[in-house]
């Protein structure tokens, strides 16, 4: 049995966010990238775009401009809206196999759209090869058979879907972009000619997808690691961690959370490791460490939700609100956004989670709102 502490210490350890940051370089861009399996794009920038805060959280004082760099120089490259490094290319093959197989309505239809305007589809293949990267409305779409039905935004975004539809099954990757428009080119340009080539079968896949998740997780439940091994069913789950507990490259664990014990895993070792002390940060409100509420909820007793699409009158902390992590707990909460005009950190208010802070976690959360504060002015 592991306590709650230790849970959390390992947590924050696996999410890199233990010990010194990393150097400003664009290595540890692509390290952090490779860690997580990708890291989340979002234009939202009422403070800085998740990709940013997300590295600006573990590397010491990180440029934006490393990021562009790392993209520029086919070091990563971006797909389904993560950064991912072309290490994870396997994986992202079995899944461009398997994207549009199966039952339900959503991929039903998918394959409808994809069979119905296979005209329209080579057609896009043969403008990028012939012009090169190419932004959606640049494409022409008079190919197009049958439109793009849905409910929601996507609704007659025909070019769109296609592309997008098309780039989880790797037929095109995205290129760059132009401000925050994609521009989408063909693999065989973008992809390192060197990246790996394997080819996955179902089993390999998710014994891939698990231990990626446990290494980003520390410690984490059956289910935690279920949402992180897309389409891995509870039985498959149940089966491969007790293969990977008998072979002895997971160790089954028992946390003593605030709800009481769970069943649990981590890696060899990791639950009786010395753990280097964690720092004081913020958080995006989609990074890693807090991306699953659920889990955020039991490791940390922090009840977190993005309020931003919550009614004014309605909201609890704040319409963007930054967790603040202090060695192995989630302080508070940064309610804050960037001046458009003066590029100026606005802080509307400091959460605090138990109440006023001690002197020493004020001075470190003040320094690091600071660091924050100086990075937004250089955006």
């Amino acid at each position: 049995m592991i306590d709650a502490a230790q849970a959390r210490r390992l947590a924050v350890s696996a999410a890199l966010l233990a010990g010194p940051p990393l150097p400003a370089t664009a290595d540890s861009v692509v390290e952090v990238a490779r860690h997580f399996g990708g890291i989340q794009i979002d234009p939202t920038r009422t403070v800085e775009r998740t990709q940013h805060l997300v590295l600006w959280s573990r590397i010491a004082d990180y440029d934006r401009a490393l990021l562009d760099q790392v993209l520029s120089e086919r070091r990563a490259f971006e797909y389904n809206a993560f950064v991912v490094t072309p290490d994870e290319l396997p994986e992202l093959r079995y899944v461009a196999k398997v994207w549009a197989t199966g039952q339900g309505d959503w991929r039903q239809r998918a394959r409808d759209f994809l069979a119905e305007n296979a005209e329209f589809r080579w057609s896009i293949l043969d403008q990028l090869n012939a012009e090169g990267p190419l932004q959606s409305r640049q494409i022409d779409d008079s190919k197009v058979k049958v439109g793009w039905e849905s409910t929601g935004w996507t609704h007659g975004k025909n070019t769109t879907r296609m592309l997008e539809f098309m780039g989880v099954k790797l037929d095109v990757v995205v290129a760059g972009r132009v401000g925050q428009e994609r521009l989408w080119d063909l693999p065989e340009r973008v992809v390192p000619a060197d990246a790996p080539r394997d080819e996955l079968s179902r089993e390999e896949y998710e014994e891939r997808r698990v231990m990626r998740a446990m290494r980003r997780f520390g410690v984490a439940t059956q289910q935690e690691i279920r949402l992180r091994a897309y389409g891995l069913s509870i039985p498959g789950a149940k089966g491969l961690l007790a293969r990977l507990v008998a072979d002895g490259r997971l160790e089954a664990v028992r946390p003593a959370l605030s709800g009481g014990e769970v069943d649990a895993f981590a890696l060899p070792g990791l639950a009786t490791a010395d753990i280097p002390a964690s720092r004081t940060t913020l958080l995006s409100p989609f990074d890693p460490l807090v991306y699953d509420r659920e889990r955020t909820a039991r490791l940390f007793g922090f009840q977190y939700r993005l309020e931003m699409y919550v009614p004014k009158e309605e909201r609890q902390f704040g319409h963007f609100v930054l967790p603040i992590l202090h060695g192995d707990r989630l302080v508070g909460r940064l309610d804050s956004a960037r001046d458009r005009k003066s590029n100026e950190l606005i802080v509307n208010r400091l959460h605090w989670e138990d109440g006023a802070p001690d002197a020493e976690t004020a001075r470190a959360v003040d320094q690091v709102v600071a660091g924050l504060s100086k990075f937004v002015r250089t955006g």
